[in-house]
Order: C-alpha cells, then sequence, then structure tokens
C-alpha cells in the first residue's frame, strides 16, 4: 500500500539491497563462528569421555587387582561388575 504511493527511487532500491547483502555477510561469518564453537564443544566432549572411559578402566583393573589379592575384595568387586552391567543393559534397552 505504501509502495503505491511513493514509489522506491533506484537509489533506495540500491540501499536496500546493500543492507540485504551486508546483512547475508553477517549471517554467513556468525553461522562459521558458531559452527566452529560446536566442533571445539564437540572435541572437548569426546576428549572428556576418553578420559573417563580411562579413569574407569583404570578403577575397573585396579579392583580387579586387588580382588585376586585380598578375600575382602571379592564381594565388592562382584557387586560393582554386576552395577555396571546393569547400567549397560539399562541404556541398551
Amino acid at each position: 500500500m505504501a509502495a503505491k504511493n511513493c514509489p522506491e527511487t533506484p537509489r533506495q532500491k540500491m540501499i536496500a539491497m546493500l543492507y540485504l547483502v551486508l546483512t547475508a555477510m553477517l549471517a554467513l561469518n556468525v553461522s562459521k563462528d558458531i559452527l566452529d564453537a560446536f566442533i571445539v564443544v564437540n572435541d572437548t566432549m569426546e576428549q572428556t569421555n576418553v578420559n573417563f572411559t580411562n579413569k574407569i578402566d583404570n578403577s575397573y583393573f585396579m579392583f580387579q587387582a586387588a580382588a585376586e589379592k585380598q578375600d575382602k575384595v571379592v564381594p565388592f568387586y562382584e557387586k560393582a561388575l554386576d552395577d555396571h552391567l546393569q547400567k549397560l543393559t539399562t541404556n541398551l534397552e
């Protein structure tokens, strides 16, 4: 409705097009930065998972070594294995 009353001049059309191009360029830069941030977060999460897996495996290894040497540790080791297996089966379901 407003376009009929006062049509855009070529200068206004050019300015509108430049703003559109500028907005698109800014959007592309922002999306690249955001994607880079997601890559960094993903890499750190994967490294954290590896670290925790290594710590857990080390704990079970130490627990198993202690269980082989002492009879006091065997019931706790078996309970830890049962809990671990229970969590794995729960995650599969």
